[in-house]
C-alpha cells in the first residue's frame, strides 16, 4: 500500500467524521436555526438540491468535511458532501423509511473522491449524486460505489455512514 492510500484510508476511517463534528461546532452553529424547505416527493427534494451551487471546499475545510444541512441551505453552495447531507436530511423528513445514508469513496486521483446520498427505493437502493437522482438496480452500497466511481483510476476505500450521527455502517478497503 502506498502512502497516499494509507492517508486516504486513515482519513476516511478515523479522521473525517471527528473533523467534521469539530468544524461544525466551531464554524457553523449559527446556521442551525435556518429552516430547511419542505419536500413532499423525491422530485421536490431534487428541485431543492438544484438550487445549490457546487463549489470546492475552502481552505479551512482541510481536505474535506461535512457541513450541517442548514449551512448548505443557507449558503446555497457546497461540494458533494453538502449536497449529500442536505439530501439526507430532506429525505429523512420526507419519510424515515427511506433510510438515507452517506456513501463516500476515496479514489485515485484523490480529487475524484466523492460522496452521495443513498436511500431505500422500493426493493432496492437509489441515490442522489449532487442534484441528480440516480435510480437503477442497486442492491447494495457496493453497487452504488461501483456506479459513481467508474471514471476513477481505482478505488482505495469506501464507507457508508448514518448522516445524523456519522455512525459507520460499512467500511471497505479495496
Amino acid at each position: 500500500m502506498c502512502l497516499v492510500d494509507f492517508f486516504a484510508a486513515c482519513w476516511l476511517k478515523k479522521l473525517r467524521y471527528p473533523w467534521s463534528r469539530l468544524r461544525r461546532w466551531l464554524c457553523e452553529r449559527r446556521y442551525l436555526k435556518t429552516e430547511l424547505p419542505p419536500a413532499k416527493s423525491l422530485q421536490e427534494v431534487q428541485a431543492h438540491l438544484k438550487k445549490i451551487t457546487w463549489t470546492k471546499d475552502g481552505l479551512f475545510h482541510l481536505y474535506d468535511s461535512i457541513s450541517y444541512p442548514q449551512t448548505v441551505w443557507a449558503k446555497k453552495k457546497d461540494d458533494c458532501d453538502g449536497f449529500s447531507i442536505l439530501a439526507a436530511e430532506l429525505l429523512q423528513r420526507l419519510s424515515p423509511t427511506l433510510n438515507p445514508v452517506l456513501v463516500t469513496a476515496a479514489v485515485m486521483p484523490l480529487r475524484k473522491s466523492h460522496t452521495v446520498c443513498a436511500f431505500r427505493d422500493g426493493q432496492g437502493l437509489a441515490f442522489f449524486d449532487n442534484a441528480r437522482l440516480r435510480k437503477g438496480n442497486y442492491q447494495s452500497y457496493a453497487d452504488i460505489v461501483a456506479q459513481f466511481t467508474r471514471r476513477a483510476d481505482r478505488v482505495i476505500c469506501w464507507d457508508a455512514v448514518k448522516p445524523n450521527t456519522f455512525e459507520r455502517l460499512e467500511f471497505k478497503r479495496v
